[in-house]
């Protein structure tokens, strides 16, 4: 392990000399506008560090992700632009399990009290947990993907990275959109804008966004027949700037999202007890035969206010008030077969407030400062039952099953009554876990020379967890689940320092170096536990310190921008989602602390105008993610997974873009194609490729192999109409993006979205 990462560590000092001397660096994917011709590539502005500045001066590395850079791709929601960014990957399967990582680290679990990795902000408000976390892209302006731990400039702090989505404000000009798309599998979307200034001094904008569109995978159950990953969805968004007193501004939003869908929660490959492969009717891709189609309702909405008032001699004070709510009922088919055997429902419910205030001091001199204050308070409940149908096992698993059981020594269950072995009725588990957090930051800016300037970050949090929770699991059978109840408090403080060193080779190329630190907080096993678990309810909390050193900058006559970054990163009490070994042959998920983990890499990104028409991008992500020593998280029979890659995490990224424009006599026509392309991925620590089953057949089980998808958008542009074709995985490339084992041992996986396309028409007064 150690050798290892001491010969990738040199591979990538060894990269970033080389790119040094030749010139060959990167920045951001291309936002090069494809309805404004530039000769030149854009100079990106953000505010990732609450002031507008060049990206380039942002001593970390953030990839920015324009409007034009979002329609030109398609994109749709957060997962797509995955595609654009090095080192980001977002697992999207259902609403409920949206996982989110950042150079190989992120989270995916059903647990109320597991926080994310990656924090999603909407205008500066984080956004919780993971069922509202796939925002619809709705007259967005901007997003910023910044990666490595965040904790001085964003009010909650993470380990991995935060994801800033930046919605484009009212103004004082009468504008409006409207654009209607439809598309294959029945695809329709209309959505569009008004902003109109209401006086001198208030303006009023309003947006909204409705999509429908049949599902990807077929339920072939004559009983029950559809498609599953339908989507019906609606979203609106009400912002109202006030600006009538001097040096203030006031902006309110009202946003809110409704969903229907039927979701998919995977394609069986195997029967659901895991002995053999998928029952008749249920084989091929995108297939499944289950006896109902599952059914997903998702409300989410929220207000806020944010309060902006400038100091005389620059400096200013900003409030962000905000109240978000997150509603998910779901119905899913738990044994994935064509018998009425087990429902899993769940009804959550995320109620969150947040308040942040910042003081910025004024721009221009040797020492410029930020500091802030913020207070989180997030009441989750959820309510969950596994259900029990009206149909039996066959005849023929059962007798399979009472004769494995004798095969494998349980003489524990040998004999027993199936009825008794089998659940029966409802196991269920309700409670609610309240969390209450603060925090004061801050970063501090020092220019040493013209050139030299130092940055340092400081945070201090404290967090409080109280959980109300309690299981039924008196009709589990053979599982053998708990029935107790929980109440309990967990508190953890952190302080989080950073510091980084800029140093403007030139005007326009600067180096940089960070270290930072994040800190992701403790929680409870709330899940479907035995006995034994009962002992170790809590897991604490996880830790990261990254290093980082980095290059960026543009060419003398801007028709070159590049990036490049090197990063190692330590965790610590790394927070991992298992299965727990619980005798007889059985295991049950939990989460515990017993790893550590590293994550080293390489971030490149280029820009560069090829003539005045022609346009390249290029992006790459090069990771190396991998458990520490004695690191004992995997199964039963193989506990130690010490220099493994850790579960969704791709070794090599990469994506390349093209952007051609060309006048006619009234405007023009434009096109872009994007190529991205993703190595292999484990989905487990023990990082396997298959599974055995209890017949003695296996199974395809764990990983993801590499591919390889094609993004494509051609069109025509006029002064007010616009008009054009495009396509999503243009080649109709299959590949897999989840692989997992399902409460009752049965393998699944689901295949990645088809080739989808259509064509897009907008017009703007």
């Amino acid at each position: 392990m150690g050798t290892r990462n001491k010969k990738f560590k040199y591979s990538l000092l060894c990269m970033a000399v080389c790119a040094a001397s030749y010139g060959v660096n990167a920045e951001e994917a291309t936002d090069k506008t494809l309805i404004e011709k530039k000769v030149d590539v854009e100079v990106i502005m953000v505010t990732a560090q609450k002031r507008v500045q060049r990206i380039i001066d942002v001593p970390t590395s953030i990839t920015a992700i324009d409007s034009k850079a979002i329609a030109n791709s398609n994109s749709q929601q957060i997962a797509d632009i995955q595609d654009l960014v090095p080192n980001l990957r977002v697992e999207e399967i259902n609403s409920f399990n949206n996982a989110v990582s950042i150079r190989g680290v992120g989270s995916n679990s059903r647990n109320i009290s597991f926080d994310t990795r990656v924090g999603v902000y909407l205008d500066g408000v984080y956004l919780g947990q993971s069922p509202g976390l796939n925002q619809d892209l709705m007259d967005i302006e901007r997003i910023e993907v910044l990666r490595g731990p965040q904790g001085s400039l964003f009010g909650k702090n993470t380990v991995a990275g935060a994801i800033n989505i930046l919605t484009k404000k009212p103004h004082d000009e009468f504008e409006g959109k409207v654009k209607a798309r439809i598309g294959n599998y029945n695809a329709q979307q209309f959505s569009g804008f008004v902003n109109a200034p209401l006086s001198d001094d208030i303006a009023l904008k309003v947006s909204a966004s409705s999509m429908k569109r049949d599902g990807f995978v077929d339920n072939l159950n004559p009983d029950a027949l559809g498609d599953v990953g339908n989507r019906n969805s609606f979203n609106y968004r009400a912002q109202l700037l006030v600006e009538s007193f001097d040096n203030l501004a006031v902006t309110f939003t009202l946003d809110a999202s409704t969903a229907s869908e039927t979701p998919l929660f995977g394609e069986h490959s195997t029967d659901f007890l895991g002995m053999g492969h998928v029952e008749a009717g249920g084989e091929g891709k995108r297939t499944t035969y289950n006896d109902f189609l599952a059914t997903e309702e998702r409300d989410t909405s929220g207000i806020a206010a944010e309060v902006v008032y400038d100091l005389p001699g620059g400096s200013s004070i900003k409030s962000i008030t905000a109240q978000r709510k997150t509603e998910l009922e779901f119905l899913s088919d738990l044994d994935y077969s064509s018998i009425d055997f087990f429902k899993l429902h769940y009804d959550d419910e995320y109620d969150q407030f947040t308040q942040e205030f910042q003081y910025t001091s004024n721009t221009g001199g040797a020492f410029e400062y930020i500091v802030g204050l913020y207070y989180y308070q997030q009441d989750s409940q959820s309510d969950r039952s596994a259900i029990a149908g009206g149909d039996v096992i066959p005849v023929s698993d059962q007798t399979f099953f009472a004769s494995t059981l004798a095969q494998f020594g349980l003489n524990t269950f040998v004999g027993t009554p199936f009825e008794v072995l089998y659940p029966t009725g409802v196991i269920n588990h309700v409670g609610t876990v309240d969390t209450e957090s603060y925090a004061i930051f801050s970063n501090f800016t020092y220019d040493f020379s013209d050139s030299l300037h130092l940055g340092i970050g400081l945070r201090w949090g404290k967090e409080n967890k109280k959980v109300d929770w309690s299981i039924d699991g008196s009709t589990s059978g053979f599982f053998g689940l708990a029935t107790a109840s929980l109440i309990d408090e967990i508190s953890d403080d952190d302080f989080l320092p950073s510091i980084s060193l800029n140093y403007d080779v030139s005007r326009n190329m600067v180096a940089y170096a960070r270290i930072a630190t994040g800190s992701k907080s403790g929680g409870f096993n709330l899940d479907f536990v035995t006995e034994d678990q009962l002992d170790s309810m809590s897991f604490d909390k996880e830790t990261s310190t990254n290093y980082e050193v980095g290059l960026k900058g543009y060419n003398d006559d801007y028709t070159f921008r590049y990036s490049l970054a090197l990063f190692s990163t330590e965790f610590d009490g790394y927070q991992q989602s298992q299965f727990i070994d619980i005798g007889d042959s059985r295991t049950i998920i939990a989460i515990t602390n017993a790893a550590t983990a590293q994550t080293n890499g390489v971030e490149i990104e280029l820009a560069y105008v090829v003539s005045d028409n022609f346009t390249l991008g290029f992006s790459a992500g090069l990771l190396d993610a991998t458990f520490g020593d004695n690191v004992l998280v995997g199964d039963k029979d193989d506990p130690d997974v010490s220099g493994n890659r850790l579960p969704s995490s791709a070794k090599v990224q990469s994506s390349l873009a093209f952007d051609y424009t060309k006048d006619f006599s009234e405007g023009y026509w434009f096109a872009h194609v994007d190529i991205s392309y993703s190595s292999d991925v484990y989905t487990t620590a023990n990082n396997v490729k298959t599974a055995p089953l209890l017949n003695g057949d296996t199974v395809t089980f764990g990983y993801l192999p590499s591919h390889t998808s094609i993004n494509a958008r051609i069109g025509i542009a006029f002064e007010t109409w616009t008009a054009s074709i495009w396509a999503r995985n243009l080649a109709d490339a299959d590949y897999l993006v989840s692989g997992k084992r399902q409460f009752f041992g049965g393998v699944d996986e689901a295949w990645n979205a088809p080739r989808t396309f259509g064509v897009e028409v907008s017009y703007q007064f």
